[in-house]
């Protein structure tokens, strides 16, 4: 892949990864949730991160599909999730 195609994907998949940090952190903040409880409740599932491992993949949106999915459950995000990141994304 050229170097201008790469630099334009990352140009428009940006608000959706703005998108899921925002959610991400509001989902957070409504549980008080921090960092580092998300961490405890991953190892749950047999998944270890640091907190600040978090707050880094957190604040870029950078996250597998499976990941997202384990951190919205743990989260208790509703079955809306999907519709209000995208209205976010419409919204930016």
């Amino acid at each position: 892949m050229k170097e201008t195609q790469s630099l334009k994907n990352k140009e428009a998949l940006t608000p959706y990864k703005t998108a899921i940090a925002r959610y991400i952190r509001a989902q957070m903040q409504l549980n008080g949730v921090r960092y580092e409880d998300l961490s405890v409740l991953l190892k749950t599932k047999g998944i270890e991160l640091t907190g600040s491992n978090l707050r880094n993949k957190v604040s870029k949106g950078l996250f597998s599909a499976d990941m997202l999915v384990i951190i919205l459950e743990l989260l208790h995000a509703d079955d809306h999730a999907l519709t209000d990141i995208l209205k976010q994304v419409q919204h930016d």
